[in-house]
């Protein structure tokens, strides 16, 4: 009996004996400040973005949907409208749209109700080619960019 009184006496004055219970507490506390810190910093997951091409314009005027004709060797405007929604089908506002080829370029951005008309100026068939097809790239924030080579057929 002696011998275990001494062993709690022995604990119970020194002084040491209270460092390590602090330490685990004070490292348990700055590494929790330090995971808020790192998981504030993680930007949300992204969402996809879903393209409804809703008309072609080409010369001749007539909406073909996502096809249109235009006359081969002359450079000719193109119109196209489009509207822009997330995966929960809501209309995404202020996405960027892209659309080239063909020598023309255009680009314009989503309305509130993610709709947007976009004007390709200066699209060419060459004699010798059949078809052309327009290449859509959209992009806005929170979303996974969206890139299709052959969105638009130009006959």
């Amino acid at each position: 009996m002696n011998r275990k009184n001494k062993k709690n006496r022995s604990f119970r004055q020194n002084e040491k004996g209270m460092e390590l219970p602090i330490n685990i507490v004070v490292m348990l506390v700055v590494g929790m400040v330090a995971l808020a810190a790192l998981l504030s910093i993680i930007p949300e997951s992204k969402k996809n973005l879903i393209i409804e091409v809703e008309s072609v314009k080409g010369d001749n005027g007539l909406n073909q949907g996502v096809t249109t004709s235009i006359t081969h060797g002359e450079e000719v405007d193109v119109d196209i409208k489009l509207k822009v929604y997330d995966n929960d089908n809501n209309p995404v506002q202020g996405a960027n749209v892209i659309i080239s080829g063909g020598g023309g370029q255009g680009s314009e951005k989503t309305d509130d109700g993610g709709e947007v008309e976009v004007k390709v100026e200066k699209v060419m068939i060459r004699f010798n080619q059949d078809s052309l097809d327009l290449k859509l790239i959209v992009k806005a924030n929170g979303f996974y960019d969206y890139r299709d080579e052959s969105a638009i057929l130009i006959t």
